[in-house]
């Protein structure tokens, strides 16, 4: 774990060399509505794509309870801190420094999403997993109403409003059963990148709830929750796609 700056860290996943091959390298944004940085978006995302020969990197971004001032301009700032980490560090990683991704999982891909509209040019291609790019935060959604006003705060800008024909070739994925991030929020984002020529690949599941991760064991709950084998196809649809 090397430390970014006072409250935000980088983990590293990397696959074993055994030459001298460079590989590829992708950011991991996990959720948690700002919240906090969810585990099971985190270690099992990263181990997933080290199975398919992606170095892979969990930024655990600042916070609500390390700062509560923070904003998104300040998390995008971190992105860019953990993309210049990979880069300074690209030859003792072995780091191919033309194929770096990212992927954002809810509140992560609301920060990728940012950081793909405001530099567009920094990651090569952009996974989106049921990433919050538009919705409306219910007051039901926090009990404590400093977190309320906080989410809020960080939710507020639509994102699809700021996508431009510069943006970063786009993977989606959602789940129409989602009742926390809306699934129509996915389906507009397609529809500006469609507008404007951005290249993109979408996948929508009929069922799974908020949340899935990778949708399999290791990321299920006990009571089997957050697990649907049939989404959990995203994984290598993604890495499929990455690497095309």
């Amino acid at each position: 774990m090397h430390y970014l700056n006072k409250t935000a860290t980088i983990t590293n996943y990397l696959v074993e060399n055994t030459t001298t091959k460079l590989r590829p390298a992708i950011l991991v944004l996990p959720g948690g509505s700002y919240l906090y940085t969810s585990p099971r978006e985190a270690k099992p995302v990263a181990t997933a794509y080290n199975a398919a020969g992606l170095h892979a990197f969990v930024l655990d971004y600042t916070t609500f309870p390390k700062n509560k001032k923070v904003t998104v301009e300040e998390l995008i700032e971190e992105v860019k801190m953990a993309h210049a980490y990979l880069s300074k560090n690209q030859k003792e990683f072995q780091i191919d420094p033309n194929n770096i991704f990212v992927v954002g999982f809810s509140a992560g891909g609301h920060l990728a999403a940012a950081v793909a509209n405001k530099y567009p040019n920094l990651f090569k291609k952009v996974v989106l997993s049921y990433a919050a790019l538009n919705i409306n935060i219910a007051d039901e959604m926090f009990e404590e109403s400093e977190e309320l006003t906080f989410v809020r705060r960080m939710f507020k800008d639509n994102l699809i409003l700021g996508v431009t024909k510069n943006n970063p070739p786009t993977f989606i994925w959602h789940t129409l059963e989602d009742n926390v991030v809306p699934i129509v929020g996915s389906i507009e984002y397609i529809h500006k990148l469609n507008e404007l020529g951005v290249p993109f690949e979408a996948h929508f599941y009929e069922t799974g709830v908020h949340g899935l991760s990778v949708a399999n064991e290791i990321t299920s709950h006990e009571d089997g929750s957050c697990m649907d084998l049939h989404a959990a196809t995203w994984v290598n649809l993604s890495i499929n796609w990455l690497l095309k």
